[in-house]
């Protein structure tokens, strides 16, 4: 804008963003989210933990880690669609009971 203002509906839509960038979700929120993104893999399956943007997940086998593995890519492009593109910049598989 010429006079330096900004529009309030550009205000508020900023600070509507960062609320739902800095939300943080629940592990049920994150479970019913690797569930819908996971396919059947979510019954092998289990979201421990976000921290520093990483997802890290507990896999049952360690043929369902290598599964997640080679799909990890794609899960990474549905969780940052469902979450937003700066939440989750990864995910860590480890193998273990859950």
């Amino acid at each position: 804008m010429k006079n330096g203002l900004t529009p309030i509906g550009d205000i508020v839509k900023n600070v509507f963003a960062k609320i739902e960038q800095e939300k943080d979700f629940s592990q049920e929120e994150i479970d019913t989210l690797w569930n819908e993104i996971a396919g059947s893999a979510a019954k092998h399956s289990v979201p421990v933990s976000i921290k520093n943007s990483i997802l890290t997940v507990r896999v049952d086998s360690s043929a369902w880690m290598q599964e997640l593995s080679l799909n990890k890519r794609t899960l990474l492009k549905g969780l940052k669609r469902k979450l937003g593109k700066d939440r989750i910049s990864e995910i860590r598989l480890k193998t273990g009971e859950f």
